[in-house]
């Protein structure tokens, strides 16, 4: 997306915004820092720069980042509904969606997606805001307020905002971090928010996670250039892992030999997550293959036997 259409963009959201009285912002399935760090810093920045208006962030951060205080509202009724604007932030399809039945049953007036996933989607969204090319969408979101009115800026909605570039971009190791996003970065800053006690939390470890890090470290497996794990739910229960330690995909990362790294993990529904990771190749292409997408070098799929971790890693293996 160039600058001329990012404009464009930016100017179409800030126009909806202004249209509806009532805002309903939605994050994704199995919550991550940057979906919750986007809802909650664009409820702020819409809350702050138009307080007459009511916005409800709807879902739950699923005991993640609690630190952090996250306000999440009760679903408003048919009513308002009606008459509210609907962004979806960091998803696409609606069986990624928290809530997901306010969108199928079409109770909302307009529905915009502001996402960096490259796939398509299924919902008729007014606007698309979709540019693969930032590392996260909390960047989008950071660039949208910066272009809207970049003075607006304060500590809360920089704190979640940059939890969610922090925390997309691998602490800016993955290669969707660019110099824009170190510029909105620094922009962020000059709110002046405690950056060093968000690092400080986000770097906590408890004693369970380090002893399933060695867990990890003493039972991976290999198959040529592929290193993977696959994190049973017995497993899970015995070692008391909860879910941001159990998708710690990267405990496996940069081990030189290994260009591709994947973790499989059971749920209770019997389905098998899978998180690829990649530092060369195109692993997307296999997600697809598997209920998945995502980015060339981070995605993920849904699996429904263990049959299909051995033929995922083998189609790994054999990528160009």
């Amino acid at each position: 997306m160039n600058q001329k259409q990012l404009k464009k963009i930016s100017k179409e959201i800030l126009k909806e915004i202004k249209k509806h009285q009532y805002i309903v912002i939605f994050h994704h399935l199995r919550p991550d820092g940057d979906c919750l760090g986007s809802q909650q810093g664009l409820k702020l920045w819409i809350e702050k720069k138009f307080p007459s208006k009511k916005v409800y962030a709807i879902g739950s951060n699923e005991n993640l980042f609690d630190f952090l205080n996250f306000k999440f509202d009760k679903i408003p009724n048919d009513e308002i509904l009606k008459e509210s604007l609907g962004i979806v932030v960091d998803a696409n399809y609606s069986n990624r969606i928290v809530h997901n039945e306010i969108i199928l049953e079409n109770k909302l007036k307009t529905i915009i997606r502001i996402d960096h996933h490259p796939e398509k989607d299924d919902i008729n969204y007014k606007l698309r805001f979709v540019d693969f090319s930032y590392c996260s969408s909390a960047e989008q979101i950071s660039h949208f307020i910066y272009l809207i009115d970049k003075k607006s800026i304060d500590t809360k909605i920089a704190t979640f905002l940059y939890l969610g570039i922090y925390t997309d971009s691998g602490r800016f190791f993955y290669d969707y971090t660019s110099s824009r996003t170190h510029n909105l970065v620094a922009w962020l800053f000059t709110s002046n928010f405690d950056f060093f006690s968000l690092h400080k939390q986000l770097s906590k470890r408890t004693i369970a996670e380090v002893e399933f890090n060695r867990h990890v470290l003493s039972n991976y497996k290999i198959y040529k250039n592929v290193i993977y794990y696959f994190l049973t739910l017995n497993e899970i229960n015995k070692l008391k892992i909860n879910e941001t330690a159990s998708n710690r995909v990267d405990f496996l990362a940069n081990i030189e030999g290994y260009d591709i790294w994947i973790f499989f993990i059971e749920n209770k529904d019997g389905t098998i997550r899978v998180r690829l990771r990649s530092s060369e190749k195109d692993i997307s292409v296999i997600a697809k293959e598997y209920n998945g997408g995502g980015h060339k070098k981070a995605s993920g799929a849904i699996i429904y036997k263990k049959e299909d971790i051995e033929e995922i890693v083998k189609k790994c293996a054999n990528l160009k």
